[in-house]
């Protein structure tokens, strides 16, 4: 007996993983064996109990990677809706609608006003819905407003956010009221409004952002127009005969700018203009179309008069600009045997450069449009085969380098020193490329515009 029972407390002993003891009496191997029984259950038990806390845990884990992945999937599907459409207000129902698979709620709003105030809702609102908002959004702060009761809704449970775009501005909010389950709204719930809010504030961005590249880019494509327009007022063809060459540029610095200038052969005279509207852009552009249909068409109905021309054009340059902007400008004429007549309102000299010496004519009335009833004073002067006219707006003297410095009037002199008995093309070509070696890359911040006429007798 005594062997059986040794065989027994050896087994309990291997069990526990005890190094067993060798007992003579039944009465202590007994004892030896039943504390080894005991020892053996409160191991178990503790097991047991153990294994119970890690099952309550995984259950506990499982159910929160279960609402993650709800969570994850509903924003998920909400990105797509956004994705889906540009238009911010039509995605705003999709959007309650799979919120409130997700959430339960009894009644949801997505309220917008950062073009119209658009509102939409989905389940069943209180009537009243909209006063009930309007009296108590005003009470919230930005952050995420939950509430377990809200006694002007019922005492239902709500959460509430704002829509929030970058700069902070308020373009709309979401409200949630009432669980369908009963219960409140969870922080699971706040972190899916939250995100919902950030993600309607984006398609908001992307929204405007869409809308203003479409403006600007329609906006760009007007301007292109005008610029198209306005190279056509230029001269295309440009008198050359036995007594006169002649060739001019303008380059905006903008898309479109306010320098004039246009030469033409008109009853046996050529004229030529070089004007400059005050300003650029589209204002100046406008007056500057505006000047060249008024100038062709007092030269006609004055015959060539110069003087009466400006006293007009003057008058309508006056009435057509405002008080705000005028135009300088010089004008002349030049007869085929050398007579050459000069107004110069308030512009740079006109330039004379022959062999001998380089003459400047300056002004010596006031710019166009600044006074009405004005009598335009005109100089003249004889011109010898071979002469260079050379006249320009102030982009070209006032043109300016990477450090600063202007390109100003005594280089335009030296270079039109070098290349007066160029033809008129090659000398403007040259006067532009000096100016622009001297710019060494500086942005153009005028308009830049220059006219050459060559006089043979």
């Amino acid at each position: 007996m005594i062997k059986r029972l040794q065989d027994v407390y050896e087994m309990l002993c291997r069990i526990s993983g005890k190094e067993p003891k060798v007992y003579e009496s039944e009465e202590k191997l007994l004892n030896a064996i039943e504390e080894e029984i005991e020892k053996i259950n409160a191991e178990i038990l503790a097991y047991k109990q153990e294994l119970e806390s890690s099952t309550i845990l995984i259950e506990s884990q499982l159910e929160e990677i279960t609402r993650l992945y709800e969570e994850i999937s509903t924003l998920f599907e909400i990105s797509k809706i956004i994705a889906s459409n540009i238009e911010t207000k039509q995605i705003l129902k999709p959007i309650l609608y799979t919120l409130k698979k997700a959430m339960g709620f009894k009644c949801g709003i997505i309220s917008l006003n950062y073009e119209r105030k658009v509102m939409e809702t989905v389940g069943t609102c209180p009537e009243n819905i909209n006063q009930l908002v309007s009296e108590e959004v005003d009470e919230f702060s930005s952050e995420t407003v939950i509430k377990e009761r809200c006694e002007k809704l019922n005492n239902e449970s709500i959460i509430f956010k704002y829509i929030s775009t970058a700069s902070d501005e308020k373009a709309g909010y979401l409200l949630f009221v009432g669980k369908e389950s009963g219960s409140i709204f969870t922080a699971g719930d706040k972190k899916i409004v939250e995100s919902t809010a950030q993600q309607i504030s984006g398609s908001i961005e992307r929204e405007i952002a869409l809308k203003e590249e479409i403006e600007r880019e329609r906006l760009n494509q007007q301007i292109e127009i005008a610029r198209n327009i306005q190279l056509n007022f230029f001269p295309k063809k440009f008198p050359h005969d036995d007594n006169f060459d002649s060739f001019g540029e303008s380059t905006p610095a903008i898309h479109v700018g306010g320098d004039y200038f246009d030469v033409f052969v008109k009853n046996d005279f050529l004229f030529g203009i070089v004007a400059d509207v005050s300003g650029k852009g589209l204002p100046a552009s406008l007056i500057m179309s505006s000047m060249r249909s008024a100038f062709k068409s007092l030269i006609e109905s004055t015959d060539g008069d110069l003087k009466r021309t400006f006293n007009s054009l003057n008058n309508m340059v006056s009435v057509d600009v405002g008080e705000d902007r005028f135009v300088t400008c010089v004008s002349f004429k030049i007869s085929r045997d050398g007579i050459l007549e000069v107004i110069n309102a308030g512009h740079d000299p006109l330039y004379i450069v022959n062999s001998s010496s380089i003459s400047k004519v300056k002004s010596t009335n006031t710019p166009l449009g600044m006074f009405e009833d004005m009598d335009f004073e005109v100089q003249t002067f004889k011109l010898s085969s071979g002469d260079l006219i050379f006249a320009y707006t102030d982009g070209i003297p006032e043109a300016r380098n990477l450090s600063g410095e202007e390109y100003d009037f005594e280089r335009l002199e030296r270079i039109l020193k070098k290349v007066y008995l160029l033809s008129a093309k090659e000398i403007i070509y040259n006067v532009e490329n000096d100016v622009f070696r001297f710019s060494q890359g500086a942005p153009q911040h005028d308009d830049m515009t220059l006219l050459a006429i060559k006089y043979f007798n």
